[in-house]
């Protein structure tokens, strides 16, 4: 019986058709196969498919397979998997005898004498051997099998032993007695029109001396007319390997060599960044999908902003990928409710994409939840700030600055103990207990836990990027950027000219971010906000325009207009919505010297965006123009002027009496799931009853809930409760459960009296 928990893991294995190609991988795979059946020289040709471990070779030499078999069965196709093989002469034995058994099943002819026995191939091989050095057999009829004179080759292998079979043969190769062998093989090709592809994959998996031992094969086989062969490997690691044997010993001398056996070096494209994103998102929602994780939105939003800013730029290839959805996919029912899910996610993203980083952390748990404190007068311990510093560099040798930075970045959000080192911060009590309530890695009474068990089209141009950033360094005016941020759309997804300006985010100025800024807004209602992690969309194009201009007013949080700018950004984008998504960035960051305004300021910023509200309201309210912002804008209006926020209340409740039921509507909370296409409506829950409560009288609510329904039909049946957005919301159920806190609510009341 089938084992239901393989289906929670994605299969790290090879594609085979076009619609399976997330990648773009196929039109090269096609140019390729295009290449060699629409050759007619009869020379031979070498392929070098060059690519990193997990960048798709293998997809790639089964999509230059299928293309060659559509041209017809002029083309014997032929795979030689060499890493089966433990020694040199089974190497050679095996592919010669796989290219006589292949050649054979292509062109079925008479076959050669038997030699069953090995007195019988002993004497055939002395006949061989004496025909070859002796006799210049000339061409015979076109009954002679291909398969059987190149299964010559072969038998020599697997008597003499590898290094003498080498030697015979090279030996041979240089009479004109094999020359003449050699001419019949490729007579018979021609006669019965068949050319040979050679496929040998996985090249860089074997040892230094197998690799040789492969390349001196192509090389002794390769000039067979009518013939190809793709090889596949990694580049530097073979090149590397292969040098030590060759010329000045190192891997120049490796690249040298393979230049002189390879004609057509080939790099697998770079998947796109905008794919491998996608990719990599629809396995993290998979993980969580298929564990059942629920995840409220602050935590999406810190796990979504930390993964796209300081581990995406690491996503190089689809096997990390697939590594990293079936690691979370491993962990997340181990540890689901033990752990925070958030850091989990975070600390597995770690371990996939910064490696050296995971195994120093989980082997030196003092430097991320030890004290950094001297222990006598609350100063700090600076030898040992010194020794992690100086840890940090070295596992950061290999990375960029830029890399090292993020990574840095990544580790202070799992370890806020480490903002000690790098920033001189302290923490009080609260916080420990905070972070041990909300099972973080860093308290040390969950750290064990967490331990415990990837230009092609869609591509943008570097040159017309550079184009539009000089534009905006030149100050032009916002409708020249504006008109060539179009211009580069039109041939690009807004995932990847995102994924460009975020690329260089440190290095626009005040004045070009604010150009940047309000081009982004110009754009935000074509920006695709729907979908993402969990349907929140905070890694659409949308979601990272607003993360984005968080970061340009982070990076210039000196300058002295840059309260101004943030009002104006609310009044500025057409869409109101992407003004409030502005306004919910600016207000991130757990600790206030993360902020970037006072409070004073951030009720500004409330107060114009509700007011934009109302006049974008017009006749009707706030409660059914913005229901989804209603908990924000209803909340800081109290909080300034509750007399005049009651009275805006009021006077729309006063005017129809059904007006309650989308007042109360507006504070039902809107799920998101990637289990459901569109958000939808979920219960009035005892928190958001007690928060809508808070604001309105429950008696008032009450009486105009009666006013509006009989009591008869809020009595008809009982209220229910949704179960994962299972049932459809409605209307009537909604005041049903308004009814049944209410109810609570004067229970608690009258026993409390009594």
């Amino acid at each position: 019986m089938e084992n239901k928990e393989t289906e929670h893991y994605t299969s790290d294995r090879p594609i085979f058709s076009e619609k399976e190609d997330a990648f773009q991988r196929y039109p090269f795979s096609k140019r390729i196969a295009d290449t060699i059946t629409n050759r007619k020289s009869k020379d031979s040709i070498v392929f070098g498919l060059f690519g990193a471990w997990g960048e798709g070779k293998t997809s790639v030499i089964n999509f230059i397979k299928k293309e060659i078999s559509s041209a017809g069965d002029e083309y014997i196709q032929i795979t030689f998997n060499p890493w089966r093989f433990t020694d040199e002469a089974a190497l050679l034995t095996s592919f010669f005898n796989t290219l006589a058994t292949e050649i054979k099943k292509a062109v079925p002819i008479e076959t050669e004498e038997k030699a069953d026995s090995p007195s019988k191939k002993k004497g055939w091989l002395k006949r061989q051997k004496e025909k070859w050095e002796n006799d210049k057999e000339p061409l015979k009829t076109n009954k002679e099998a291909i398969g059987d004179l190149i299964q010559k080759y072969g038998k020599l292998a697997a008597i003499f032993g590898a290094g003498e079979a080498a030697e015979t043969i090279g030996k041979a190769i240089s009479n004109v007695d094999i020359e003449t062998l050699k001419s019949r093989i490729e007579k018979l090709l021609e006669v019965h029109k068949k050319r040979i592809v050679i496929f040998l994959d996985d090249i860089d998996r074997l040892d230094k001396s197998e690799i040789h031992s492969i390349f001196r094969l192509v090389k002794l086989t390769g000039d067979f007319s009518y013939t190809s062969y793709i090889l596949s490997f990694d580049e530097e690691m073979v090149a590397s390997a292969i040098g030590e044997r060759f010329g000045t010993g190192d891997k120049k001398a490796g690249e040298n060599f393979l230049e002189k056996i390879i004609q057509v070096p080939l790099n697998i494209p770079k998947a796109q960044p905008d794919a491998l994103k996608k990719f990599c998102f629809k396995l993290v929602d998979n993980a969580i999908n298929l564990n059942s994780v629920e995840l409220k939105k602050d935590e999406v939003q810190r796990f979504v902003y930390q993964f796209t800013t300081n581990v995406l730029p690491r996503l190089s290839t689809p096997r990390l990928a697939v590594r990293y959805g079936n690691t979370l996919s491993f962990t997340m029912p181990l540890l689901y409710g033990e752990v925070n899910m958030i850091d989990l996610m975070l600390v597995e993203s770690l371990r996939v994409f910064y490696p050296n980083h995971y195994s120093f952390v989980k082997d030196n748990s003092d430097y991320f939840i030890g004290s950094y404190s001297d222990g006598y007068d609350r100063g700090n311990n600076q030898e040992k700030i010194n020794d992690f510093k100086e840890h940090l560099e070295k596992l950061g040798k290999n990375l960029t600055k830029a890399e090292n930075e993020k990574v840095k970045d990544l580790l202070s959000n799992l370890f806020p103990k480490l903002k000690t080192v790098f920033g001189n911060y302290h923490f009080s009590n609260e916080s420990y207990n905070e972070w041990y309530v909300q099972k973080r890695i860093v308290s040390t009474k969950y750290f064990d836990r967490y331990f415990s068990y990837a230009v092609l089209e869609g591509d943008i141009s570097d040159i017309e990027f550079s184009i539009l950033i000089e534009k905006i360094r030149n100050n032009d005016s916002l409708e020249v950027v504006s008109a060539k941020i179009s211009e580069i759309l039109k041939t690009t997804s807004a995932d990847n000219f995102l994924h460009k300006l975020r690329s260089q985010e440190k290095e626009y100025d005040w004045n070009s971010s604010k150009i940047i800024a309000k081009a982004l807004c110009d754009f935000s209602e074509s920006l695709p906000s729907e979908g993402g992690m969990m349907s929140m969309g905070f890694e659409t194009p949308f979601g990272q325009a607003a993360i984005l201009i968080l970061q340009l007013f982070k990076n210039n949080k000196s300058e002295t207009d840059l309260f101004d700018f943030a009002k104006e950004l609310m009044l500025y984008p057409k869409q109101f919505k992407f003004a409030y998504e502005l306004n919910n960035w600016f207000r991130s960051g757990d600790r206030p010297e993360e902020k970037l305004f006072s409070e004073e300021q951030y009720q500004e910023l409330a107060q114009i965006l509700t007011e934009r509200a109302i006049s974008e309201s017009g006749d009707d309210s706030i409660f059914e123009k913005f229901p989804e912002y209603i908990s924000y804008l209803g909340h800081t209006w109290a909080e300034r002027d509750k007399s005049d926020y009651d009275e805006y209340v009021k006077t729309y409740l006063n005017k129809d009496e059904n007006n309650i039921v989308s007042l109360i509507k507006s504070y039902v909370p809107t799920i998101r799931s990637t289990a459901k296409p569109e958000p939808y409506k979920g219960d009035l829950s005892k928190d958001r009853y007690d928060y809508l409560v808070s604001f309105y009288d429950s008696k008032e609510l009450y009486d105009r809930i009666l006013s509006a329904v009989p009591i008869e039909e809020l009595e008809k049946e009982e209220q229910s409760w949704e179960e994962r957005g299972e049932r459809d919301f409605t209307e009537i159920n909604m005041l049903r459960q308004f009814l049944f806190w209410y109810n609570k609510e004067n229970e608690k009341k009258a026993s409390n009296t009594v």
